[in-house]
């Protein structure tokens, strides 16, 4: 692995340390309100205009690499798109809204690549199959496809299923984003305001 010299790295936000220590004597619903402001504010400072940091990931093959290394190959920027398997709004994201949207932008914008992170959690370590067919049913929809372990995901501070990272080709953080719109069932708009 090679080192990363370059400086001021994504932070990682200790989200359960702060949930335990807000609600060490219980929350009211405005109180888990101003909870969620305050982690969400904080990831945000924590990760845009950060360098993407030094994360273990494996490659289709098994092979353990830094993403960190295999992203910096590119002369683009481009999207971090995760999930685990689990979240049904996750893997809805990930294998239908994300893809048709990121499709209907490349056709204006071929520079972008969008490159999938398959969170691996402990359920799918004792029974790998529906891992395995799910990243089978990925493949055609990203440049390229990296198992993250649970522990460098937070690295990225990507705890929600789905998020997305866009980074410039200097491996800065311009947004991260959670979640999809139920509403409309695009991320077209998210994806042009933030990936140009």
């Amino acid at each position: 692995m090679a080192c990363n010299k370059r400086g001021n790295f994504i932070i990682a936000t200790d989200v359960e340390k702060i949930v335990l220590n807000a609600s060490k004597n219980g929350l009211t619903v405005e109180e888990g309100s101003r909870l969620g402001v305050l982690i969400h504010d904080s990831i945000k400072k924590n990760t845009i205009g950060k360098t993407l940091p030094n994360v273990l990931v494996s490659n289709l093959s098994h092979e353990k690499l830094n993403l960190f290394d295999e992203l910096d190959k590119g002369n683009n920027d481009f999207i971090l798109v995760s999930s685990d398997i689990y979240c049904g709004f996750g893997l809805d994201c990930i294998s239908n809204i994300f893809p048709k949207s990121f499709k209907k932008f490349r056709a204006k914008n071929k520079d972008i690549n969008a490159f999938c992170l398959i969170v691996r959690t402990e359920y799918d370590k004792s029974d790998s199959s529906r891992f395995n067919e799910t990243i089978n049913e990925l493949k055609p929809l990203y440049n390229s496809i990296y198992i993250i372990e649970e522990k460098e995901i937070r690295k990225l501070n990507m705890y929600a299923s789905p998020s997305r990272l866009y980074v410039t080709k200097d491996m800065v953080v311009k947004n991260i984003t959670f979640g999809i719109n139920i509403m409309t069932g695009d991320l077209y708009e998210e994806i042009e305001q933030n990936a140009k």
